[in-house]
């Protein structure tokens, strides 16, 4: 790496996984400075974060001064609802409404499945108060909140000793008088309470989703509140002027503390949406227009699709929904309704337990050994074999080299544990048992791959897989073999790709309003009046987030559908003012989304807008990327050592050439089978596949007849 100049300044990446933290740093020419990974510290993740900075700062010698913004993703509003950690919170709904959340919707994750539980609400029921008041389906008022009943409401929640209150009235997202009226006056009787309104969170129609969705808010804003006042004070007295930091939501997008905290639901996602910040990104540089992202850490795997260059959103997710293993379970979780990077995920890490069942049946997840006390081989007391302690088993892992030598793998201790845990119970021997461990996970990993491919119609083999995480690169040539994904891309840093990703977000922020009028011109005079007023509310946001004019874009959509369907499907809406041609340009959207999803359309059919959307985006600054070390070097000159090394495909051990990574060059070529480690992940290249260096350091594998081209 090149001498710090103290007159650079240089952006700050920090994303704090279940089982690491992950620091980068960039300089203001695209130049990766600093690379590191420090340990999550789940009790205290303010903790993780500071250390993170100021080891990365003081390696590299940096001042407060010299570092820019500081670019932030975190677990912090997924941890709270995982283990259950939330505010106290009260529920304010309309007389005869108390039990929403109780009812939920009437669907179920195995229809015939009589003991399946549902999510315990957030708010239990005994903190949910009803209030006299009623609005109409068409907004009118029906019944008129008075100050008495607003007096009788604020006596029992100043009773309950709530730290949340959240209104959710019905009809509120057409008129949200009530809401606000109440609001106002609980926030003078209860000072120092947080007051959340629904329709202020989703101005959406759908009463459960909506309450679920302010719910969680009012569940994590006193939570992610303390949190972001915590990190400011930290920065503070390391010297960092205030306004450095942003956080990253779930759309994919940078926020201001200030913002997170108002909307903590918004943030559910941050880490793994950066991770797809980042694989677009690459994907734009590479000039692939298909990619699926997949992401494999210490506690979870992800996969996202970039169909034509645009990854995709959606607004039905649900929080702590189960997973069956590896497929991800819907109605099992917290609804949340808003946009947010449309992911599938499954509890396979490289921190995931393998076990035997009753049944002698090996199993991997969804328990997970995370960063305390983590895997048998890390030397904390972990007694329960892992994913990554089949993988040091299989001499996939270099014991010595972990985050480049930082730490040593006890790799007697994981082979003690897989035998006494897995391979006695089964009979096994322990090459054969750390096998079936990796082919278990894998097969995991390969549904949710599917999930975003096949069962949307589309075939894997017209896309690249571009892996990341700390263990994403071991296991995806075996997965790209089992779909028949033509090229696996990995990331000059793909155990920090999401923290780089990071550096490439812009700010963003998403607003939204119930419609419900069909597409016609009868109904293009308030179609139009209710974009001007949520475009003049996103501007208002890029105004208070100080972003330039000639920075600032606007996007719509809609979420939209034929009459008497139930769901909707989210269609980009045209640029300009609603008329006669913008009106037939939106159906027209609409009728090839459709097509696209279910491969059939109805162009005669009248068509609905139910919301409008509309997303404010704040551009940044990206930096470039420099290129790799060009030269004629063979790739010899990068190996180091070799050792056994037991590949999925082979079914057995092999002798294999280990390569050091920072050593290899632009155009340097390595045929399997072969290891290629680095500081932050192990790359496993299998027999038939061959990796070929590009011209940003990228590694690019490709298999069989294609990786003799």
């Amino acid at each position: 790496m090149r001498a710090v100049k103290p007159s650079d300044r240089y952006s700050v990446g920090i994303d704090i996984g279940g089982t690491f933290t992950d620091v980068v740093l960039l300089s203001a020419a695209g130049e990766l400075l600093a690379k590191h990974k420090v340990d999550t510290t789940p009790s205290n993740l303010e903790a993780c974060f500071i250390t993170g900075l100021s080891r990365a700062a003081q390696k590299h010698g940096l001042e407060a001064h010299q570092l820019g913004p500081i670019l932030h993703a975190t677990t912090v509003a997924t941890n709270t609802v995982l283990e259950g950690k939330g505010a106290r919170t009260a529920l304010v709904l309309t007389a005869g409404f108390r039990d929403v959340l109780e009812i939920a919707r009437q669907r179920r994750p195995s229809l015939y499945d009589l003991t399946a539980e549902k999510a315990k609400p957030l708010v239990p029921r005994r903190l949910c108060f009803e209030v006299r008041e009623r609005i109409a389906a068409d907004g009118s008022v029906i019944t008129e909140l008075t100050h008495e009943e607003m007096a009788r409401v604020a006596d029992v929640l100043r009773e309950s000793r709530a730290e949340s209150v959240v209104i959710s009235l019905l009809f509120s997202y057409l008129n949200p008088a009530h809401e606000q009226k109440l609001k106002a006056y609980l926030e003078r009787e209860l000072p120092g309470k947080h007051i959340i309104a629904s329709a202020e969170v989703i101005p959406e129609f759908r009463e459960f989703e909506r309450t679920s969705t302010a719910a969680l808010a009012g569940y994590l804003r006193p939570i992610f509140h303390r949190y972001t006042q915590d990190l400011a004070q930290e920065l503070k007295a390391l010297g960092h002027a205030p306004g450095k930091l942003l956080i990253m939501n779930s759309a994919g997008g940078l926020m201001s503390p200030e913002a997170a905290s108002e909307r903590p639901h918004t943030v559910v996602e941050s880490g793994p949406a950066a991770g797809v910040i980042a694989t677009a990104t690459l994907a734009r540089q590479l000039g692939e227009r298909n990619v699926i992202s997949f992401d494999m850490g210490g506690t979870t795997a992800k996969a996202s699709l970039i169909e034509g260059g645009t990854y995709k959103t959606t607004t039905e997710y649900e929080i702590g929904a189960g997973m069956h293993q590896s497929l991800a379970v819907r109605f099992t979780g917290y609804p949340i309704k808003a946009p947010m990077i449309d992911l599938t995920e499954c509890s396979a890490g490289g921190g995931s337990i393998a076990s035997v069942d009753g049944l002698g049946v090996l199993k991997v997840g969804p328990r997970s050994a995370g960063a305390d006390p983590g895997p048998v081989c890390y030397g904390r007391g972990g007694t329960e074999p892992t994913v990554t302690d089949a993988n040091l088993a299989l001499g996939r892992i270099n014991p010595d080299y972990f985050i480049g030598g930082e730490a040593r793998l006890d790799r007697d201790r994981a082979i003690a544990a897989i035998e006494e845990k897995i391979a006695r119970p089964l009979g096994l021997s322990v090459t054969d048992a750390a096998a079936g461990i990796i082919s278990v996970v894998n097969a995991h990993m390969g549904r949710i791959l599917r999930v975003v491919s096949v069962a949307r119609g589309l075939d894997p083999r017209d896309f690249s897989l571009v892996a990341f995480g700390g263990a994403g690169p071991m296991h995806a040539a075996d997965l790209a073999a089992e779909l028949q994904i033509p090229r696996v891309i990995v990331p000059e840093a793909p155990g920090l790709f999401s923290a780089l990703g990071l550096l490439w977000a812009d700010l963003r922020a998403d607003f939204g309003a119930t419609a419900r009028r069909n597409v016609d011109a009868a109904n293009a005079p308030s179609l139009q009046a209710q974009l001007d007023r949520l475009e003049a509310e996103a501007s208002a946001w890029l105004e208070r987030e100080a972003v330039v004019r000639a920075r600032r874009r606007l996007v719509r959509s809609a979420d939209m559908r034929y009459p008497l369907q139930n769901y909707e499907i989210n269609v980009t809406l045209p640029p300009g003012r609603v008329g006669t041609t913008w009106l037939k340009r939106a159906r027209a959207a609409f009728h090839a989304a459709h097509e696209q999803l279910y491969s059939y359309c109805d162009p005669a059919e009248q068509v609905q807008l139910v919301n409008l959307r509309v997303t404010a985006i704040g551009l940044t600054r990206r930096a470039r990327g420099r290129g790799a070390k060009v030269g004629a070097a063979s790739p010899r000159r990068a190996q180091k050592d070799e050792r056994p090394v037991h590949f999925q495909e082979s079914g057995r051990i092999v002798t294999s050439p280990i390569y050091e990574r920072d050593l290899l060059h632009a155009g340097n070529r390595i045929r399997g089978p072969a290891i290629i480690e680095q500081a932050d992940a192990t790359t496993v290249v299998p027999p038939s596949f061959e990796a070929k260096v590009d011209g940003h350091g990228r590694l690019i594998m490709t298999r069989g007849a294609a990786a003799r081209v």
